[in-house]
């Protein structure tokens, strides 16, 4: 097994950005992070990798950091780091590829970001997850999530937890 590490999108993940995505959208339900939408709503369109990733510089610039999971040239996620955040948002969102779930990824690739947010001044993190999401739930406790509470997020609830960094 290679190492796993955390990089920003470049233009060099092109054809492996597409084919997560691909997986993703055939698999169907929720993608996570959002930044990773490739569906802008402003041209409402899906757009080129390329108008992306200039999307994702911007973010980095304004919003959020987003940081891709890669094992050697495998692309198996991303997470969103958000230094401002409303409380049902959380400061970072993530995901993992459907075909790479249940491998301990997303706990791992939680772990790896949250020395980030240390440094952009982030603590505690706040995170969250809808109820019924048991994976993301565990992923969040693995990592030293402590239940706060919950509240309605357009109609879903959602579970929130703060991790002392």
């Amino acid at each position: 097994m290679e190492e796993l590490r955390l990089v920003r999108p470049l233009p060099e993940h092109k054809e492996r950005y597409e084919a997560m995505m691909d997986e993703w959208e055939a698999f169907g339900g929720r993608l996570n992070p959002g930044a990773l939408r490739r569906y802008s709503p402003a041209e409402q369109k899906n757009v080129s990798y390329e108008r992306w990733l200039e999307r994702a510089k911007e973010d980095r610039e304004t919003v959020q950091d987003l940081y891709f999971l890669m094992e050697g040239e495998s692309l198996l996620g991303a997470i969103s780091i958000r230094s401002q955040c409303a409380d049902v948002d959380g400061h970072s969102g993530f995901g993992i590829r459907p075909s790479q779930r249940k491998k301990g990824y997303a706990a791992k690739m939680l772990s790896m970001a949250l020395p980030i947010m240390k440094e952009y001044g982030i603590n505690p993190v706040i995170i969250s997850c809808a109820k019924d999401n048991i994976g993301s739930a565990k992923t969040i406790q693995n990592n030293g999530g402590i239940f706060i509470r919950e509240a309605d997020d357009d109609g879903e609830i959602v579970q929130i937890y703060h991790i002392f960094v």
